[in-house]
């Protein structure tokens, strides 16, 4: 009776470019120690690296790892990989890390008016029916 060998996984995840590489190289080590830390899920020495650079703002970095299960068990398989994205979420909270995007121009080819008082149109229709409401209650016909 044959197995299937250990499966192999991969998650991607994204840094911007301005993050220090001190903190990257923490951040590798972190989640590298959760992985050995995990030897009834993981094989030792999983590989973390900078795969890419994208849209000149975001440094793409792998992690290729090895479970300590065949492919049988698909799964276990989610189970495990969920543990380890929310362990590298904390690491990356824990050091600060976090990825923005490139700022984006916006272009107003129209405004809508603006009363007198710069509010927007529909809140003088707002403000006199609650004057409104307000007298009728003041006078006691509402």
């Amino acid at each position: 009776m044959e197995f299937s060998p250990d499966m192999g996984d991969v998650v991607d995840f994204c840094v911007h470019i301005s993050t220090p590489m001190e903190k990257i190289s923490t951040m590798k080590e972190r989640i590298k120690r959760y992985i050995e830390s995990r030897s009834d899920h993981w094989h030792p020495d999983p590989m973390l690296i900078m795969r890419d650079m994208e849209d000149l703002n975001k440094l793409k970095f792998s992690v290729w790892l090895t479970h300590r299960m065949n492919y049988q068990d698909i799964g276990e398989r989610g189970t495990r990989r969920a543990l380890l994205v929310e362990e590298m979420i904390k690491v990356f909270r824990g050091l600060d890390i976090e990825y923005r995007m490139l700022p984006l121009d916006v272009i107003v080819r129209s405004f809508p008016s603006s009363n007198l008082d710069g509010s927007p149109p529909m809140w003088a229709t707002y403000f006199a029916a609650e004057e409104v409401i307000k007298n009728a209650y003041a006078s006691g016909t509402y």
